[in-house]
């Protein structure tokens, strides 16, 4: 029985084949590769929002002017709008087992990470005797800075955004925080919501008027319970 052997063009024909089909097989594993790439990296970008739109919908939204008696006996929000950092009182839904309906957060920048602090009992911006029993959770990560600023009413500018809320300048909670988010890949994207509340330029009734007729209505809210 005679053997034939493969000649050399055939064994330079058949390695190309295999080079060709060695290099679709590449090209085509390295485009799923990067597609499921972006698609895992537009899917944390989605779920990091989401997690900030959560914070944002569910207490800041329903943030609300909390007082508390200070070291001095003075009655003190317990409010604290930092332009690096934002201390605030929400209303949260209550269940059976729940603590209560009251929720105390901190927000703040640390290690690139936006953390989210929780308390039921008072965080008081004066005192740190109260830092036990806060529960930490990590929001957001790759965050290179976060601005918070907040809205308040001028008659004469109208909205004017500060970048700290002075509670001595004030009478109640701004009417509305915007958080600046600066990623370290250079995006920038903003958050803003209203707080709970908040009327068109009053929160409980506890914001002033110089009108006298604004004035004379807000008392007579006042009067009847000091509603919205």
């Amino acid at each position: 029985m005679n053997k034939r052997n493969f000649t050399l063009i055939e064994m330079v024909v058949a390695m190309a084949v295999m080079v060709v089909v060695a290099m679709i097989i590449g090209t085509a594993s390295a485009t799923f590769y990067n597609a499921y790439m972006r698609s895992a990296r537009s899917i944390n970008r989605l779920e990091t929002c989401l997690a900030i739109d959560r914070i944002f919908d569910s207490l800041i939204r329903n943030a609300i002017p909390f007082k508390w008696v200070d070291d001095e006996n003075a009655s003190r929000f317990v409010f604290e709008g930092n332009n690096d950092s934002l201390l605030f009182t929400a209303l949260r839904r209550t269940y059976g087992k729940d603590s209560g309906a009251i929720l105390f957060v901190r927000l703040l920048l640390e290690d690139e990470q936006l953390i989210a602090e929780y308390s039921n009992s008072p965080i008081l911006p004066w005192s740190e005797e109260n830092e036990q029993g806060i529960e930490r959770e990590v929001i957001a990560k790759n965050i290179a800075a976060i601005t918070f600023e907040y809205a308040e009413f001028d008659e004469e500018e109208g909205i004017e955004w500060l970048e700290v809320w002075e509670e001595d300048e004030h009478e109640a909670l701004p009417l509305a925080i915007r958080m600046t988010v600066e990623w370290t890949d250079g995006r920038k994207e903003y958050w803003l919501r209203r707080l709970a509340g908040i009327a068109k330029d009053s929160t409980f009734g506890q914001r002033q008027q110089t009108s006298t007729d604004s004035l004379s209505g807000r008392q007579g809210r006042n009067s009847s319970g000091g509603g919205r």
